[in-house]
């Protein structure tokens, strides 16, 4: 735990801030006073902080000027400390880019208020109780790195697959089945095969432009699935095979597509409060 220090300015915040990231892990952590607001006020090789000393809650605006000023560190996890709260906007926004938010007191305490900040919390909490025993072990050559390997992995987090990736290969699956599913025995499109094709198409070519583009790691099963059941009636639309016949014969594909389309609408909805929870 860092050294308390009363915060009576918007200097003392910022070295506030950079105390309490060192404690976490960053142990180049710094704090750069004096610099233009809206910049990064804590740097780190591996971490980039904003400060902010006012007492109006922080807004969105704010974490987007923190997101546009990493550039291209994209390696560098970011970090918001505030003296006062957080809009719900901000709040929304920082869970979709992966920005920790923690509020500080004015005697230096500091609390983490999203699930990226709690995280860093756990994360040194752990380090901290894998790097206690390390004194009394004696010290060969060969084990100060793995010693040293679960802190490193708990203060910085290994390196994972591209967090667009289940969004990739969503969209990859369901764009082979646009292209193939109209030209088989069982579908007869319409109006036509290129109109169907396009129509199938739609979903999988916004999955393959968000998974390249997005760079948040929340949590993506629920919109997938949604996704998926909303593809589903847009194929029985698109084949006329299944809407033949009378009214009984046509309610065979209404019924399932209604289904689809209402658990697609509660489950959107269910990830949204979740979210919003975190």
């Amino acid at each position: 735990m860092p050294e308390r220090r009363a915060v009576r300015s918007w200097q003392d915040a910022e070295h506030n801030a950079a105390a309490w990231m060192r404690y976490w892990g960053y142990r180049d952590a710094r704090a750069e006073p004096g610099g233009a607001d809206g910049g990064i006020d804590v740097w780190s090789a591996r971490a980039l902080g904003q400060v902010k000393y006012q007492a109006a809650a922080v807004g969105r605006p704010d974490l987007q000027r923190l997101f546009g000023a990493r550039g291209r560190m994209l390696d560098r996890h970011l970090f918001f400390f505030t003296g006062s709260s957080y809009a719900a906007p901000a709040v929304a926004y920082a869970l979709e880019n992966d920005i920790a938010l923690f509020v500080y007191g004015l005697d230096g305490s500091m609390e983490a208020r999203n699930a990226p900040a709690r995280r860093a919390v756990e994360a040194a909490r752990r380090a901290g109780a894998t790097s206690e025993p390390e004194p009394v072990r004696s010290p060969p050559p060969t084990t100060p790195a793995p010693a040293a390997r679960p802190h490193a992995m708990a203060a910085d987090p290994p390196k994972k697959r591209h967090p667009g990736t289940s969004r990739l290969l969503l969209g990859l699956f369901l764009a082979a089945v646009a292209v193939f599913l109209p030209g088989s025995e069982s579908f007869s499109p319409q109006p036509d095969r290129l109109l169907a094709t396009a129509a199938l198409l739609v979903i999988p070519c916004c999955l393959l432009v968000w998974g390249a583009a997005t760079r948040s790691s929340r949590r993506f099963w629920p919109t997938g699935l949604s996704l998926f059941l909303l593809d589903l009636p847009v194929a029985w639309a698109v084949n006329a095979q299944l809407w033949q016949g009378d009214a009984f014969d046509l309610l065979l594909p209404t019924v399932p597509a209604v289904l689809c389309v209402a658990t697609a609408a509660l489950l959107t909805r269910w990830d949204a409060r979740q979210r919003s929870r975190d």
